[in-house]
């Protein structure tokens, strides 16, 4: 597992899409994956496409790329034209080792970062990401756990504890590190109200399920309610030990 976390981060190149200035800036604690693509028709092939629009999207994403560098990250980029946009984003961290993938939206600058907590995510991993995205910088963390239930809170208690203390031990000051606790019958939309207080969202990616299969995963249902940008922490893939935290 990589010990610095790279992260994927994907524009439509040609749909005008850019990373804000903001963004740009949180993430530049880390070494970034600028992924430029762009959706095509099934009837014409990549080749094609990249005959016709590879100059012109290849400029905006050097510019990207380059801004990632200017604020003092090392960044490298990836062009891609695809019939399948969700398969090419796993595909491509997959090959690059991306550890996060940002899920852009708009954003001033960030100083409070919500990271809501629940059991199928691997807690010391997400703190990891997350105090080692943050560096020394004064950024206040919120840990949020959403129960279902009041007979949810003490088990909601133990990770929000357990996140605390792993952040603590990576250098966050306990002065920056809060807690939120919440009782919803609809997690998503509970973590999508508490994110407008927030500059941007770090969540960990969930397990398959029927659920994520019907529904999305948590994370990109936040980011669809949500004003400002969500990161989401992957899973570990084959290969990568799921107990196994990543080192600053």
């Amino acid at each position: 597992m990589s010990d610095d976390w790279p992260v994927l981060v994907p524009v439509e190149v040609l749909e005008g899409e850019h990373v804000p200035d903001s963004v740009v800036a949180l993430l530049s604690t880390l070494p970034v994956v600028v992924l430029g693509y762009h959706v095509i028709p099934e009837q014409t092939a990549p080749g094609q496409a990249r005959m016709q629009f590879e100059a012109q999207a290849q400029a905006k994403l050097d510019d990207l790329a380059t801004a990632f560098r200017e604020a003092g990250g090392a960044a490298e980029s990836r062009l891609v034209f695809t019939h399948d946009e969700e398969q090419t984003l796993e595909r491509v961290a997959d090959e690059t080792g991306c550890q996060a993938i940002l899920i852009p939206n708009p954003s001033p600058a960030v100083t409070r970062l919500l990271v809501p907590v629940r059991g199928e995510v691997n807690v010391p991993r997400l703190a990891a990401f997350v105090a080692t995205m943050r560096g020394g910088r004064p950024i206040d963390v919120t840990l949020m756990h959403v129960g279902t239930s009041e007979e949810e809170r003490t088990a909601g208690e133990t990770l929000v504890d357990e996140a605390a203390a792993a952040l603590r031990e990576r250098g966050v000051p306990a002065t920056a590190i809060g807690r939120e606790f919440v009782v919803s019958e609809t997690p998503v939309r509970a973590i999508a109200t508490a994110a407008a207080d927030h500059d941007a969202v770090v969540m960990g990616e969930s397990e398959p399920s029927l659920r994520t299969f019907l529904f999305g995963d948590p994370s990109e249902q936040v980011a669809d309610q949500s004003v400002g940008p969500v990161i989401v922490v992957r899973r570990p893939r084959d290969g990568e030990d799921e107990g196994e935290e990543t080192a600053t």
